[in-house]
């Protein structure tokens, strides 16, 4: 049973790899167009980092006077408001925002008032607490000259400052969910996407009425709203694999931290069953991964208690196979890779997958 799911993936991984071909290396960054764009982002508590992503969207090299930032602040009780006010950005509007209504989840909500304020054509949504280069803009933006296309994500990597296996075991678990994904849009399949680097058409998401039905789900400002975005209005979805692209974050500051960031990833499990304009093939894949993550957990413990190469084989077979889908793109990034981070993060990897899974769904979580 294990290897004929392991023959299941590995077949899906190879046919997935040629979604590579149909992600967007946009080497060229000039806009045809420029439409007027709203980057919206939610703030809480975010004091330390604001300062960075400020001077980021400052630099951008989109022209001034076609986009302006709307930054929410969600009840800080830090000195985020206090920043966002003294900032001198020219293009900068704020929100502050003291309750959150009945029915709906906080970030939702301050999300939703900044694109209720919001005058582009285009919402490009970012988080608080990220940075990125000075192309981000004209990259995400590009793909929108073809009237076809609704929805946009990049790379999001998770880089912390130490040069240790921690940078690397963060590094490669982000990027391989997102080109995971990625891989699959250039298939034209709807899997997900991370809110630290997503753009859409305004319009849309006013006919899609937004986060009605979902608002109060704690998650999924960005892998349900695309979900419902295609679904509804049946638009193209690209994927930006340009590094100039990326949207940056520090990973979780502690284990602790990190198991809470990744089960309430993990709660949306079951809702993804209760409404219909998730796409078919995510239902299908979502139990298909658990079985097989479940099985090369079992096939881990058995080679370790046995030493039996039968144990082994399965789970070589399927780092081999995550390695074709990972290793392109941390070459083309420009960072080192680290075989030892890989090997490791593949052993745990089927082994988080599982609990997060399974516990993910049972929990209740809050926004910060």
């Amino acid at each position: 049973i294990i290897y004929f799911f392991l023959l299941v993936y590995c077949i899906f991984i190879v046919w997935l790899l040629d979604g590579f071909k149909n992600t967007l290396k946009l080497t060229d960054c000039i806009n045809k167009k420029t439409p007027f764009v709203s980057i919206v982002i939610a703030a809480k508590d975010e004091s330390n980092n604001l300062s960075k992503l400020f001077d980021c969207l400052e630099k951008q090299s989109y022209p001034k006077d076609k986009y302006e930032i709307i930054i929410v602040n969600d009840k800080s009780k830090d000195d985020t408001l206090k920043i966002i006010k003294n900032c001198s950005i020219d293009n900068l509007k704020y929100i502050d925002i003291n309750f959150t209504p009945k029915n709906w989840a906080p970030k939702k909500w301050a999300i939703y008032k900044g694109i209720e304020k919001s005058q582009g054509s285009i919402i490009l949504q970012t988080d608080a607490d990220c940075y990125m280069g000075k192309d981000w803009i004209r990259l995400m933006i590009k793909p929108f000259e073809d009237i076809s296309v609704g929805f946009v994500s990049s790379l999001t990597p998770m880089l912390s400052n130490s040069n240790n296996i921690y940078k690397q075991l963060h590094l490669l678990d982000s990027i391989a969910q997102d080109i995971f994904s990625g891989y699959a849009i250039g298939k034209g399949l709807i899997f997900s996407c991370t809110a630290r680097s997503i753009a859409f058409r305004k319009s849309y998401f006013i006919d899609v009425k937004g986060y009605r039905d979902i608002s109060h789900i704690l998650s999924g400002d960005d892998d349900l709203l695309m979900h419902k975005i295609v679904h509804y209005i049946g638009c193209k979805v690209k994927f930006i694999i340009n590094k100039n692209a990326a949207v940056f974050s520090k990973p979780p500051n502690s284990l602790y931290d990190f198991f809470i960031q990744r089960l309430r990833f993990a709660s949306k499990g079951f809702i993804y069953y209760k409404k219909e304009f998730i796409s078919v093939e995510l239902k299908i894949l979502l139990p298909l991964l658990y079985i097989l993550n479940f099985f090369i957990s079992i096939s881990i413990i058995r080679f370790c208690n046995t030493g039996e190469p039968l144990y082994f084989f399965p789970f070589l077979f399927k780092m081999i196979a995550d390695y074709f889908m990972v290793y392109p793109v941390i070459n083309n990034f420009g960072e080192r890779w680290s075989l030892v981070s890989f090997i490791i993060l593949s052993i745990f990897h089927p082994f988080y997958i599982i609990s997060f899974g399974l516990l993910g769904p049972m929990l209740n979580f809050k926004w910060k």
